[in-house]
């Protein structure tokens, strides 16, 4: 059993500002005894985290959060304990970074005519130290070539959906999402539910589709959800049987809100994620 688990966050692999060793020593810092790195569709931050978890004497649990659609809208899932050497999920890996690759060059071509900038793709890129920079070093780019106040009036102003630099991305489907994590080795968590702000009738929808395709776990374990939002996810996994995962979707220090570890405990009840066969147990 781990008593301060936290299976889903994130590194300068993707999203987040730490390295992954750096994210791995913060976890120690904070009594994490099992993290879970689960950068945006890329494994590249596994090693590094791997041998700073070894370091610090916490398990890694080695992790993805993988961009899929339901219908026309992005969910993500996560998969954890998954086995790296996988062709299955390589090659899923480099379809997603890909997909991510295409998105992010025209991305920075909206936003050279919508702002009024040049090379913003090269400078989004610099910035991230890779080729496929998600929206965040976008925002830092409009930042600082002065074309807006803050990183939030950057989504507000250009990158969300809607807006003149947001571009959609032609995701594998849930369902082949699930098939590739499962067969990669991994347990597949829907990740923080609550997020895609669905009624209740089309949150169980959701959840239904994922058990439906192979789906194992419910993030349902997160750092500031609401009574209803905790209920409600409850409910959906007591009524789907699914087990129950928690992390703190951890990206940056300054999100004091999302403390690594800082998770609601478990149910008494509940089938925890690392109970489920394939998981590496606590």
């Amino acid at each position: 059993m781990f008593h301060c688990p936290d299976f889903h966050s994130h590194s300068l692999a993707s999203d987040g500002v730490l390295t992954p060793a750096e994210l791995v020593a913060r976890a120690a810092e904070y009594g994490v005894d099992a993290l879970a790195l689960t950068d945006h569709d890329t494994l590249d931050g596994l090693e590094e985290a791997g041998q700073a978890a070894s370091e610090h004497g916490i398990t890694l649990v080695p992790g993805i959060e993988l961009s899929v659609l339901w219908g026309s809208r992005e969910i993500h899932v996560l998969g954890l304990w998954l086995d790296t050497s996988s062709a299955t999920l390589l090659k899923r890996v480099k379809a997603q970074q890909e997909a991510r690759r295409q998105r992010a060059i025209r991305i920075g071509e909206r936003l050279d005519r919508a702002a009024r900038l040049n090379g913003t793709y090269a400078k989004a890129c610099a910035l991230a130290g890779s080729d496929f920079p998600g929206r965040p070093w976008f925002a830092r780019v409009l930042v600082e070539e002065g074309a807006v106040r803050d990183q939030g009036h950057a989504f507000n102003r250009f990158l969300k959906k809607g807006q003149s630099g947001f571009v959609a991305t032609p995701w594998v489907s849930l369902e082949q999402g699930v098939a590739d994590l499962l067969a990669g080795g991994a347990i597949p968590v829907l990740a923080h539910p609550q997020a895609y702000q669905l009624t209740r009738k089309r949150l169980r929808e959701l959840v239904r589709d994922f058990r439906n395709a192979g789906g194992l776990a419910l993030e349902a374990l997160m750092p500031g959800l609401s009574p209803h939002q905790a209920a409600l996810l409850e409910e959906c996994w007591r009524h789907f049987d699914l087990a129950v995962s928690a992390g703190s979707d951890f990206h940056s220090p300054a999100q004091k809100w999302l403390r690594l570890g800082g998770v609601p405990p478990f149910p008494a009840d509940a089938t925890p994620v690392w109970a489920l066969p394939g998981a590496g147990g606590g």
